[in-house]
């Protein structure tokens, strides 16, 4: 009887001393994560990509789209190609002839790839979050919205074994967005912003906001008004944690690994 209520207490010590587990999918940041000395790959390349998806527990990744002058969606973060790579000027006044063979400036010397380019077939399940840039990186206008719809279709209406969500920080775009069809998501920098995108009645199945910019009271409102949250700008397993604990539906994480053992954890 003694050694039975000792053997009780011991796991009820062991119970409470276990971290929390959290139901928060992990999604890769432009792939292995954006701007990060841990990565083996540079943001938004094919490797990057391939690596990202392969781990366990990730269930997707963001990516960033601009729209080539030829009407085709590369893979870039940056608005001008000599910043991170051997090319010089801007993708949206570029075509393909001058991209195809234009590398990252890194260790790999990855290969700049059109969203085209991605093997969908071996990404069964798993989800493109996919950020388009809205403006011509030279000159800072607008591109046009049809050319990028059009652009889209292509693969969204392809591989319909991958899950797509098309993203944007271009609230004049939305609601043309949502009657694709397609899973539309905001990406927003503060809680006022959010405060537009409700005021303006603007069409949105998500938000993506930096993890800095919006509390667990924040997130828990968004998601009482059905919107899905996402939580992105965390690079410290403390950060991750913390954003973690916000109860997000998903974050998307620039160190895959720390995330991924911090919601097992």
């Amino acid at each position: 009887m003694r050694f039975s209520a000792v053997y009780i207490l011991l796991l009820l010590i062991l119970g409470c001393g276990k971290k929390q587990s959290y139901p928060v999918e992990v999604i890769g940041h432009a792939g292995n994560g954006l701007n990060i000395s841990s990565s083996v790959y540079h943001a938004n390349s094919l490797e990057s990509i391939e690596l990202a998806l392969g781990m366990a527990g990730v269930s997707g990744v963001e990516i960033d789209l601009q729209l080539s002058a030829d009407k085709e969606l590369w893979l870039l973060h940056d608005d001008k190609l000599e910043d991170e790579t051997t090319g010089n000027g801007c993708i949206s006044e570029s075509v393909y002839d001058a991209l195809k063979n234009v590398r990252f400036k890194t260790l790999n010397k990855e290969q700049l790839v059109r969203l085209k380019d991605l093997n969908f077939a071996a990404y069964s399940g798993k989800t493109f979050y996919l950020d388009i840039r809205h403006y011509n990186g030279c000159t800072g206008e607008p591109i046009v919205l049809d050319e990028v719809v059009d652009a889209l279709r292509e693969t969204i209406d392809t591989w319909t074994e991958v899950n797509f969500i098309v993203v944007t920080n271009y609230e004049s775009w939305l609601n043309e967005l949502a009657l694709t069809g397609w899973t539309i998501f905001a990406d927003i920098y503060t809680m006022d912003d959010y405060s537009v995108l409700k005021q303006g009645n603007y069409a949105c199945e998500g938000v993506i906001i930096r993890n800095s910019k919006a509390a667990k009271e924040d997130v828990a409102m968004m998601k009482s008004e059905n919107k899905k949250v996402i939580l992105f700008d965390m690079r410290a397993p403390k950060s991750i944690r913390q954003a973690l604990q916000k109860q997000p539906d998903a974050i998307i994480a620039d160190d895959l690994k720390a995330a991924l053992i911090e919601k097992s954890n």
